[in-house]
């Protein structure tokens, strides 16, 4: 399971066919749902009960099913009523739980002793009376089930991919590949950005690079599948297909979905020059700037599926614009969070790099002020549901972080690069974890149980290694190289029990080298220096640092490079232990820059 996990991402597949809004909330709904809080056991407790935690998205059709039958059945609501404390989670809403049972599918359905243990855990929809039986075998053997997890140690100083696991990760991810349909794996196909990535990165026609035609297709016909899952009308991906052909989609539109796809059609562009790719990233932020933005900035979560039981999304989507209109939207999860918003801008400064369209920089940039104005905590983090120190999580403050170095390089304004800093010292301190690692959140001091072990997900941890390798490159800050080789040591021990882990493969390259350096020398006001930074941020690799020097703004973050005073606007290369001469013309930057990043 951990294996198509690390694969092919965090996508939960197990039960979320997408589904209506319920009217019902939780205070109406007869069962009596609780909130999860420390105050839950406590009163388990005090009242000898275990606790049910049912935990389930907003977006998923099973969920909605089963808190509308199993949950309403008479025989189920008298032994919870007895025995149990019954807790709903919107997953969305709680990163630490969510990642700890997201193998369990939502929804999913957990009990609890009163010392926090597990005794039960079962994925998808229960129906009642299958459900009542499992009640009763808790009660009459509450035993707690072995600890599960990603439990892997990290060695010291193993912080690099040997050769071997290298060429046997590969080899799992080409036997992955389906090069009938594109797509990776066997069941469902759906887009994971750093599954993509690292075939669109192993297609380009470097000196490293072997068999470059054989990545190039399987990006490209990944793509080409993948491009029958985004909305024609109004935009948007949906999450993921259960045929193999890409042509069963489950209509659902989740942010991570669309971050991910948006950045590889994005970057596909920048290798191929595709227009059909970037027509498709256009599509895909077509609908975040239409439907999943608020007034103030920050971005929405989701958007279900259907309207209502009768109007499923196979029947809405398949209508054109003014038929849709006719009717009531799917619901949109309209909860703001930092992760999220901070997903959607990176994605935008990605699109807008290409495109120069300030449309897309200007929504990066208000989600950013959004996230820094309403979820900036204390201690220099970011709070997923508040701008508090409890609520500071790894995920939000590393999309934050991301979002503002993808900013720096759309901009070249040094405020991105000092909260792309501010975000990384907050990972480091207070996200490490000692046997290698980053938690997604360190556990409340009240916390019992299994509770008390914190929990690690893959890929932000991807996402922290590459970030802060390329925060220390854009510095020279010593300790965030230190972090993320603390961090790639644990992928390495994943790695070596055998997980199919193609971020950790681009993780570990990237820390093996520097990355190829292109500065401007130039007035931020100056016309020719602006068009020398377009050129430079369209170079088709997101593993680059781009800089631009204007004189007037003091010395660079990191001036490891010494630059000759010119008559006009030049930029310059360097990588690999050598420096370009200076250029002069938008053309030419690419051209300085794959010379040094080819060495």
């Amino acid at each position: 399971m951990y294996r198509l996990r690390a694969l092919f991402g965090v996508l939960v597949l197990a039960a979320s066919l997408g589904g209506p809004a319920q009217a019902d909330e939780a205070k109406d709904h007869p069962i009596g749902w609780q909130d999860w809080t420390a105050d839950v056991f406590a009163r388990a407790g005090r009242e000898d009960r275990y606790i049910i935690l049912h935990m389930a998205a907003v977006w998923c059709h099973w969920c909605h099913v089963m808190e509308d039958t199993t949950y309403r059945d008479p025989a189920v609501l008298k032994l919870i009523g007895a025995k149990f404390i019954p807790v709903r989670v919107d997953q969305d809403a709680h990163p630490e739980l969510s990642y700890r049972y997201e193998n369990w599918g939502w929804p999913a359905t957990i009990m609890f002793d009163k010392d926090g243990n597990e005794i039960f855990r079962r994925q998808g929809y229960l129906p009642p009376e299958l459900f009542a039986k499992l009640l009763v075998a808790v009660i009459e053997d509450p035993s707690a089930l072995p600890a599960s997890g990603l439990d892997a140690q990290a060695r010291h100083g193993a912080h690099a991919l040997d050769a071997t696991t290298r060429e046997k990760l590969d080899e799992l991810y080409g036997a992955a590949y389906d090069a009938l349909h594109g797509g990776f794996g066997t069941m469902h196909r759906f887009i994971h950005g750093d599954t993509v990535e690292y075939a669109l990165m192993r297609s380009r026609p470097l000196r490293r690079q072997a068999d470059p035609a054989t990545y190039a297709d399987m990006a490209r016909r990944t793509l080409a599948g993948a491009a029958w899952l985004i909305d024609p009308v109004w935009g948007g991906m949906y999450q993921y297909s259960d045929a193999a052909d890409w042509s069963s989609p489950h209509f659902e539109k989740l942010m991570n979905i669309q971050r991910d796809a948006l950045r590889s059609y994005v970057l596909a562009h920048q290798i191929t020059g595709d227009p059909a790719a970037l027509a498709a990233g256009r599509a895909i932020a077509r609908w975040l700037i239409e439907r999943m933005r608020a007034p103030d900035g920050g971005f929405y979560v989701s958007q279900d599926a259907d309207v209502d039981r009768a109007v499923t999304g196979k029947i809405f989507y398949a209508l054109d614009d003014a038929g849709r209109r006719q009717l009531r939207e799917p619901r949109i999860d309209r909860n703001l969070y930092a992760r999220e918003s901070g997903w959607a801008a990176a994605a935008l400064a990605a699109l807008y790099d290409v495109t120069g369209e300030r449309d897309y920089l200007d929504a990066a940039t208000r989600a950013v002020d959004w996230a820094i104005a309403h979820r900036r905590a204390p201690n220099g983090g970011f709070g997923h549901a508040r701008a508090a120190d409890d609520d500071v999580h790894l995920g939000d403050t590393l999309a934050i972080g991301e979002a503002a170095l993808a900013l720096h390089r759309s901009t070249g304004d040094r405020r991105w690069l000092v909260l792309a800093l501010e975000a990384a010292h907050a990972i480091n301190g207070g996200f490490r974890d000692g046997d290698g690692g980053f938690v997604v959140r360190q556990p409340d001091a009240n916390a019992i149980g299994v509770l008390r072990k914190p929990v690690k997900q893959i890929d932000e941890n991807v996402a922290a290694v590459r970030f802060l390798n390329l925060l220390n490159r854009y510095t020279a800050d010593a300790t965030l190289r230190a972090a993320a080789e603390h961090g790639m040591a644990w992928l390495v021990a994943l790695a070596r029990n055998d997980m199919v882990l193609p971020g950790a493969l681009l993780a570990d390259d990237e820390l093996a080298r520097e990355p190829a350096h292109v500065t401007i020398v130039g007035a931020k006001d100056d016309p020719e220096a602006q068009a020398l930074h377009a050129a430079a941020r369209r170079y088709p690799t997101r593993y680059l640092r781009i800089e631009w020097w204007d004189r007037g703004e003091g010395p660079l973050p990191n001036p490891d490079v010494d630059y000759p005073e010119l008559p006009q606007a030049a930029a310059f290369a360097c990588a690999n232990g050598v420096c370009s001469l200076p250029v002069f013309t938008p053309a030419e930057v690419h051209r300085i820059v794959r010379q040094v990043e080819d060495r």
